[in-house]
């Protein structure tokens, strides 16, 4: 072989992209470490990005939430069960992140209370919270009506309102219209109660307010069927009776005019507006004049329980008249349970109506009772002694006694009981028993 082609052979062998055995070795070493010492770099890379992400995210889902500041009353003259109602509620909107229920809430028990200002308030923060929810917006339009607002501001809040309302739900539209009446819109007015009366035909304050929507319009005998319709719903509505004379008398007809006028001088009432949202914002208050109304309403109702609360709260509020009314109605609660079988929860309220009329027989005669009922004769009996120590007259209870001695074994004393019992009233039940017992009563 030649120099030339030995020299050519040589090159060939020593250049850089030689596929010999060597050099193929050589090139796997080099990949060996290269491919390792990437994929760390490329997942260091990876792992910064993904934590400077999460940085990003984690910064924004820490932000401080926007600060609220809710309103806080002088509650330093207020009777006991308010400033603790208004405590309470505030301190439940302050207790978590915020909540649209809560301050909504702590709105209510301003609202049931008159603090009307800081009610709205709370409700404006409840609806900025809570856009969706129809209840925020309605109060917020009611209080800032009431309070004599922007005739536009309230307008336009009861048209959001409206658009959130529950399906057929007619007071709203009433109480829409009352504001445009405010506001001189009468004919606008008119259209709102008009619709009032289509969603809830029956609906008084629909009636009532269409007709004095037309006698402002100048429409008398339109006017006259719709106030004549709410005279019929509520014969005792001053208003309407007022606004009906109006009514005939622009119409023309003096005679009916005056007929009306004389049943609005004998009226008293006025119908409500049957409002469950404003309705659930009233049964809050417990102020001394809602807790005396409630109280009686409650009494009136059969409804026992409710009247014990009210008591309860006018008496911890310091109403002198507290002390008469709560053992009456405990007492009341208290045998309405004993009727229904609920001794167990008889016998606590009497416990309770005792600790408060201590001198009351007709409690301690009632206790005895339905430990009688329960064969509690002991106990019967000591409570029988205690009614006929309070009442000494008590034909009942002085029976009553000797029926518990007698099933005691203490036969003796329970006809000397029996006998005072006949001797006070001969046709008592007690001279049965004497009779049946082989005693001649005492004459």
């Amino acid at each position: 072989m030649g120099k030339a082609s030995r020299r050519k052979r040589e090159r060939t062998a020593d250049s850089p992209g030689a596929a010999g055995p060597d050099a193929k070795s050589r090139s796997g070493q080099r990949s060996g470490w290269l491919r390792p010492l990437l994929a760390t770099v490329i997942a260091a890379g990876l792992l910064l990005l993904g934590f400077g992400a999460w940085q990003a995210q984690r910064g924004v889902g820490v932000a401080a939430p926007p600060v609220i500041v809710l309103p806080n009353p002088d509650t330093s003259g207020m009777s006991a069960p308010v400033a603790r109602a208004l405590e309470a509620a505030r301190d439940a909107a302050l207790a978590s992140p915020p909540s649209a229920d809560a301050i909504g809430r702590y709105g209510q028990v301003l609202h049931a209370h008159w603090l009307l200002e800081a009610a709205e308030r709370c409700y404006e923060i409840a609806h900025d919270l809570a856009p969706g929810d129809f209840r925020w917006v309605y109060l917020l339009a009611g209080v800032a009506e009431i309070r004599g607002a922007d005739g536009e501001r309230v307008d336009l809040l009861f048209r959001d309102a409206i658009h959130l309302a529950p399906f057929g739900f007619a007071p709203i539209y009433v109480r829409h219209a009352d504001a445009l009446m405010r506001l001189g819109r009468w004919s606008e007015a008119r259209d709102s109660y008009a619709r009032a009366a289509e969603l809830d035909p029956e609906l008084v304050l629909a009636h009532r307010g269409m007709g004095q929507a037309l006698i402002l319009v100048g429409d008398g005998s339109a006017a006259v069927e719709h106030l004549e319709r709410a005279a019929s719903l509520s014969p005792g509505d001053r208003i309407a009776q007022v606004a009906l004379a109006r009514a005939h008398a622009l119409a023309g007809d003096d005679q009916r005019a005056a007929e009306a006028s004389a049943r609005a001088e004998a009226a008293r009432g006025s119908a409500a507006l049957p409002d469950p949202f404003f309705y659930e914002v009233e049964r809050l208050a417990v102020d001394p004049e809602s807790l005396r109304a409630r109280y009686a309403s409650s009494l009136r109702k059969g409804d026992i329980d409710a009247a014990a609360e009210a008591a309860s709260l006018l008496a911890e509020g310091g109403d002198p008249a507290a002390s008469r009314q709560l053992p009456l109605a405990v007492k009341q609660h208290a045998n309405r349970l004993a009727f229904e079988g609920d001794f167990e929860g008889a016998l606590a309220s009497y416990e309770q109506a005792a600790r408060l009329a201590p001198a009351d027989p007709e409690i301690e005669h009632n206790w005895g009772t339905v430990l009688l009922r329960r064969g509690d004769l002991e106990g019967a009996a000591s409570h029988f002694e205690r009614a006929v120590e309070i009442e000494p007259q008590s034909a009942d209870s002085l029976y009553n006694l000797g029926v518990a001695l007698e099933g005691l074994g203490r036969r003796d004393e329970a006809i000397g009981r029996f006998t005072a019992a006949a001797g006070i009233d001969p046709r008592h039940a007690a001279a049965q028993r004497l009779a049946e017992l082989g005693v001649e009563p005492v004459p």
